[in-house]
């Protein structure tokens, strides 16, 4: 059977691959603009396939830009150049599948035939059935927190391809960006076509342990609701969460989390949730 690495380069893959990104404007590389590109594309295709097979590929440096967050703050998004977005979507297209046939389906963020709208209108379901008890939760600066020696066990233990596992470090040694307080020890880069992958494979664990302890949950990234028929099952579900998450290197944000009845003052993904 042809490896995880080996089927992500093969041409067919590699021109699904380039025709979701070929009207993109982000140059090739450092040394490789646009126009470059278009006139020998084919050239620096097939180079880019020759060296991520041979083992010699090497992630260009992030370029990094900053982003107003709604509540004034800056965040640092780091973006790849266009040969790393290319390599990156081939191997998520075939991860992708994988990872859907693990992953609980009251996740629903970055993932292929789900929406906002699908985690909203589950929200609403589970409250309308009495479970209007609620954990409005979000997870403290999720990207940048994210620790990587707990990450790349996780990957291991799915990817089983050691050629893209070196491909997947080299990526992540990057790091979230240049100003992260870790270093490398912690934090996935937010402009990546493979972080959102990433965290869902990540978040695996805590969405699996809820559904073990019969917690009802609705999450999407970092943010989460957990429902409850009453207050003091809402708190338990609350303080295991919050163990949980401090086991896996993560934090709850204590200015957006908290123990709420259901009603339109309760804003979840942009939307009012309704009072029962």
């Amino acid at each position: 059977m042809m490896s995880i690495l080996a089927t992500a380069m093969q041409p067919e893959t590699l021109d699904k691959a380039w025709n979701l990104l070929k009207t993109e404007h982000t140059p090739w590389s450092v040394t490789v603009d646009r126009e470059q590109l278009q006139r020998n594309l084919m050239r620096h295709l097939l180079q880019c396939r020759e060296a991520v097979l041979a083992g010699r590929y090497q992630p260009e440096p992030l370029r990094q830009f900053t982003m107003a967050k709604p509540d004034g703050k800056q965040r640092v998004i780091s973006a790849q150049y266009l040969q790393d977005k290319l390599v990156q979507r081939a191997l998520l297209i075939v991860l992708e599948p994988m990872a859907e046939a693990m992953f609980h389906h009251d996740s629903y963020a970055y993932r292929r035939g789900r929406s906002v709208k699908m985690a909203l209108d589950k929200a609403r379901e589970r409250i309308r059935i009495g479970q209007d008890w609620l954990v409005d939760a979000d997870i403290s600066k999720f990207f940048d927190n994210i620790p990587l020696t707990p990450l790349q066990k996780k990957l291991k233990a799915f990817v089983k391809d050691a050629d893209a596992l070196n491909l997947i470090d080299k990526w992540l040694k990057q790091g979230a960006h240049s100003s992260s307080l870790f270093g490398t020890s912690r934090g996935i880069s937010q402009g990546s076509i493979l972080s959102p992958l990433f965290c869902n494979v990540y978040m695996h664990e805590f969405d699996q342990a809820l559904a073990d302890a019969h917690i009802p949950f609705v999450r999407f990234a970092d943010d989460f609701l957990l429902f409850a028929n009453d207050e003091a099952t809402a708190q338990k579900a609350l303080a295991f969460a919050g163990k949980r998450l401090t086991q896996m290197g993560l934090e709850l944000h204590p200015e957006k989390t908290r123990v709420v009845r259901s009603s339109r003052k309760v804003i979840f993904l942009g939307e009012p949730l309704p009072q029962r």
